[in-house]
């Protein structure tokens, strides 16, 4: 009798939405967040001729993402972020397409901008008497989530970059800068 009764009450803490549940899907949850995480993800991954250019590609990621979560935090800017987001996933794509060799600070600059951009677009909903640590165990959360989903992507990369000489990566590559220019389309008819 106690087990079936506990079993709801397991179940229901364990599933339960939290900030950080809300915080970890919420880049899933947003098209030009994802679209901008695998662009970067499939760069990565092409760019791959070292492993230290690769753990450089992210770590850069990382260390803009927590600085885009700082600012904004501090300051308050009403920029088009959804519209950057885009161009970025766009131009960032468009590179995956061409396959150019780059240098290392040619592609370590896409991954500051979106890093600083996804952080800067990443904000929970303020509601009044919100507390302090719920709003970091959505920016965790948050952060955790494009964190994992670039990295897995990037690794992935790494692996289809061998295949067929890297095409799969380019017509992975064409169909992110297909779904940017679709959204970019639509975003700006709105208008």
């Amino acid at each position: 009798m106690f087990l079936y009764s506990a079993q709801p009450l397991f179940f229901s803490i364990l599933f339960a939405p939290t900030w950080f549940t809300q915080g970890l899907f919420h880049p899933l949850q947003t098209p030009s967040h994802i679209i901008l995480m695998i662009s970067l993800g499939l760069l990565c991954g092409q760019q791959n001729k070292t492993s230290r250019m690769f753990f450089t590609s992210l770590l850069s990621f990382a260390i803009t993402l927590i600085f885009g979560f700082i600012f904004n935090q501090n300051i308050n800017i009403h920029w088009p972020f959804e519209l950057i987001l885009l161009v970025l996933a766009l131009i960032t794509s468009l590179l995956v397409i061409l396959r150019m060799n780059l240098q290392r600070y040619s592609v370590i600059t896409p991954f500051m901008l979106g890093g600083l951009v996804l952080g800067l677009n990443s904000q929970p909903i303020m509601i009044p008497g919100l507390g302090t640590t719920s709003i970091y165990n959505w920016l965790f959360g948050a952060a955790l989530s494009i964190l994992i989903v670039t990295s897995f992507i990037a690794l992935t990369s790494v692996l289809l970059e061998r295949l067929w000489n890297g095409i799969i990566l380019r017509v992975l590559g064409s169909w992110i800068a297909t779904s940017a220019i679709f959204v970019l389309t639509l975003m700006l008819a709105k208008h």
